[in-house]
């Protein structure tokens, strides 16, 4: 009998959250759709001309495969990064994939064999868990924590959860969905752990260019700072410059200089055997840039907007809006409920809300209830997703 890979999960149906979602909108009924990510979406003014036409220009690109990707990409790259960091980026050290989650696969292969481990934070958006699992590695959790009015790594906790398969560590700078942004104490503690302990660092940064007011000085990119273990820093034009559909990212290699360039060597071979990052987006890139400043622009004011009404409604006791320190999200903190699930279920039989209940992201459940709401969807349809919330969300509590 046939047989397939147990790195794929065994079952692959949708959750019932997302199927009861699919059944109200072919029914017609409305969807306050609060789980917004995907910004093309959103309704932002994209500039299609523009992006089209300095893609043709792109496509008129002799194909010259580089396993690094185009010098003149590389360098629009290291001029991005003199907004984020003290030191200026090496082109040479930079390594072009399609995406982010590409990005994880080819440091899986690199960093180690079948059954590595890396430790990612928890609570967190579930995908490290499936990338790993598709390259055979596992996965172990180091906790985050709402502690003093701010999510905090539990530094004690991820230095225990080093064994001697851990190959990596994995930072969401800033985290997502608690949008927590890494302080320079956090940074030296996890680069000193990872040298100590001979792994890597990766910096999933690709929320970067989103800090709150007030914390911009934050923003800062491990690829833009000297570091004392071999880090890897990811980005991409999905979020920096709200083009997920053009399908380039980037892999910033640092560290002292003799691991970072036997992992640049070895990191050559395999984007060498994939070369999955098209010509025109590469030669575009400089203009997709400039392009791509003003929708971030765009999206910081939507996020600023719909944070301000969030700020604005009278929750009653027991639920709180936590401070938001970056990101595209906001995390609505209430009572715990007899079963998350269920409660996810009701609200948006009830109110037609579809918002994601923190167990998705592995919250700890022992005192709080969570949901996570997107701060992209258009402010019309974001106030009356929220007043619906509002209405609803502590009647089924």
């Amino acid at each position: 009998m046939l047989s397939f890979s147990s790195r794929v999960p065994e079952i692959l149906d949708e959750n019932p959250l997302s199927q009861a979602v699919a059944a109200r909108r072919t029914s017609g009924l409305p969807v306050y759709d609060l789980t917004l990510s995907n910004p093309t979406q959103a309704g932002f003014n994209y500039p299609t001309d523009e992006i089209a036409v300095a893609l043709a220009a792109g496509a008129k690109t002799p194909y010259a495969p580089d396993p690094r990707g185009l010098l003149s990409a590389r360098e629009a790259i290291a001029e991005y990064y003199r907004g984020h960091g003290p030191d200026p980026v090496n082109p040479a050290r930079l390594q072009l994939t399609a995406s982010t989650s590409e990005a994880y696969g080819f440091l899986f292969k690199l960093l180690g064999n079948p059954g590595a481990e890396i430790l990612a934070p928890s609570p967190s958006y579930p995908l490290i868990e499936h990338l790993a699992a598709l390259e055979a590695w596992k996965t172990r959790s180091y906790p985050m924590h709402f502690v003093e009015n701010a999510w905090q790594i539990d530094h004690a906790a991820l230095a225990a959860a080093v064994s001697p398969a851990t190959r990596a560590i994995a930072l969401i700078h800033p985290h997502n969905p608690t949008g927590k942004m890494i302080r320079n104490t956090d940074a030296h503690a996890l680069l000193d752990l990872c040298a100590d302990r001979g792994i890597a660092l990766i910096a999933d940064e690709v929320f970067v260019d989103y800090p709150a007011p007030g914390f911009e000085s934050h923003a800062q990119s491990f690829g833009a700072h000297q570091t004392t273990a071999l880090t890897f820093a990811l980005g991409g034009l999905s979020k920096s410059c709200a083009m997920p559909q053009l399908k380039l990212a980037w892999i910033n290699i640092g560290g002292p200089p003799e691991p970072a360039i036997a992992a640049q060597s070895r990191l050559d071979f395999i984007t060498d055997s994939y070369l999955s990052v098209g010509t025109p987006v590469q030669a575009a890139l400089p203009q997709l840039f400039r392009i791509g400043a003003g929708l971030r622009l765009q999206i910081q004011k939507r996020l600023a907007d719909n944070a301000a009404l969030l700020s604005f409604v009278a929750w009653p006791n027991g639920f709180t809006i936590l401070p938001r320190e970056a990101g595209w999200c906001a995390l609505l903190r209430r009572p715990l409920a007899p079963n998350e699930e269920t409660l996810a279920l009701k609200l948006l039989d009830r109110s037609g809300v579809f918002a994601h209940p923190g167990y998705f992201f592995d919250f700890e459940s022992n005192h709080h209830g969570y949901h996570v709401i997107s701060l992209l969807p258009d402010p019309a349809e974001f106030h009356r997703g929220i007043a619906a919330l509002h209405e609803w969300l502590p009647r089924l509590v």
